[in-house]
C-alpha cells in the first residue's frame, strides 16, 4: 500500500513540475508593430509619400464629383427647354462622367487590388521586412521562442506584462542601426 501511495505521489509531483519545467524553456514576448512603424523615420517618410499621392487622387475624384454635380444642376435647369436629341446627349455625358468617377475610384481605392493598396505595399513592405528581421534578432538574443504583435486597436494578446515588451528595444535597435539601406546591404552580404 505504501509503494502505491509513494508511486502516486511521484507521478503527481512529476505531473505538477513538468509544465513548470517546460514553461521555463519557453519564453514569450510581444511588440507593438504600429508603434515601431510610427517611430521609424523611413516608415514616416513612406507614409507621408503615400498620403501625398492619395490626396492628389482624392482631389481628382472630388473634382469629378463637382463636375458631375454642376452638370446635373445645369441639366435640371435647362431640360425643359431642350429638344430630345440634346437631352439624350447631356444625359449620356452625365452618365459617362458618373461612370468615369466610379472607375477612377475603383482603380485607385479598391481595397483588394487598387493602386493605393499596391503603392502602400510597395512602399512599406521593405520597411516591414527590415523591422521583422530586427524583431527576430532581438528575440533570438534574449532567447524568446515567440513574439506576438500587440497593436493598440486590434490585439490578440489578452494580457501582457510590460517587462516582456520588446517594442522599445526594437525601435532602439532600428534607430541605432541607421537607415534601412545600410541594413539591407549588410543583409545581402
Amino acid at each position: 500500500m505504501r509503494t502505491i501511495i509513494y508511486a502516486i505521489g511521484i507521478v503527481g509531483l512529476v505531473a505538477v513540475l513538468t509544465p513548470h519545467l517546460s514553461a521555463q524553456s519557453l519564453k514569450i514576448a510581444y511588440v507593438n508593430s504600429e508603434k515601431i512603424l510610427n517611430e521609424l523615420p523611413e516608415a514616416q517618410a513612406a507614409q507621408k509619400e503615400l498620403e501625398s499621392t492619395i490626396k492628389v487622387w482624392q482631389d481628382s475624384l472630388e473634382n469629378m464629383g463637382k463636375e458631375l454635380q454642376e452638370g446635373l444642376e445645369d441639366y435640371q435647369k435647362k431640360q425643359a427647354l431642350m429638344d430630345p436629341t440634346a437631352k439624350a446627349a447631356v444625359e449620356k455625358h452625365l452618365q459617362d462622367l458618373q461612370q468615369r468617377a466610379r472607375d477612377f475610384n475603383a482603380q485607385k481605392f479598391d481595397n483588394r487590388d487598387g493602386e493605393m493598396v499596391k503603392l502602400r505595399e510597395k512602399k512599406l513592405q521593405p520597411i516591414q521586412k527590415h523591422v521583422l528581421k530586427v524583431i527576430e534578432q532581438v528575440a533570438k538574443e534574449d532567447g524568446f521562442s515567440y513574439v506576438f504583435d500587440k497593436i493598440e486597436n486590434a490585439s490578440n494578446v489578452l494580457y501582457a506584462d510590460t517587462k516582456y515588451d520588446l517594442t522599445y528595444r526594437v525601435i532602439d535597435r532600428l534607430k541605432r542601426g541607421g537607415s534601412m539601406g545600410k541594413a539591407t546591404k549588410d543583409e545581402n552580404n
